[in-house]
């Protein structure tokens, strides 16, 4: 199973490892950077196992373990497409 990440996406995670490197430090911002992706990579062989979303029809949610982030996927048949990275405190998606 492939995983594709959406520009969204990775605009998403650049910004979040800009603002890590830029408030706490450059080995802080990779840490969080490879906890997110390592979480993604993880989904197969099942990633079934996490939730639908409520938010996005259609799409399910990948909370990120100790970080307060939540990674929006939607699965097809061969591909897991990773739509957004956002952080809990932030309504999403945008009314």
């Amino acid at each position: 199973m492939q995983i594709l990440w959406t520009d969204e996406a990775l605009d998403d995670l650049a910004e979040i490892v800009a603002y890590y490197y830029a408030e706490a430090s450059p080995r802080t911002a990779e840490s969080v950077e490879r906890r997110i992706v390592e979480q993604v990579e993880g989904l197969p062989p099942f990633p079934e196992r996490i939730r639908k979303s409520n938010r996005i029809q259609g799409a399910r949610e990948l909370v990120v373990t100790r970080l307060p982030y939540i990674v929006f996927v939607k699965l097809l048949p061969d591909t897991i497409i990773v739509l957004n990275v956002v952080h809990t405190a932030r309504k999403f998606p945008p009314q």
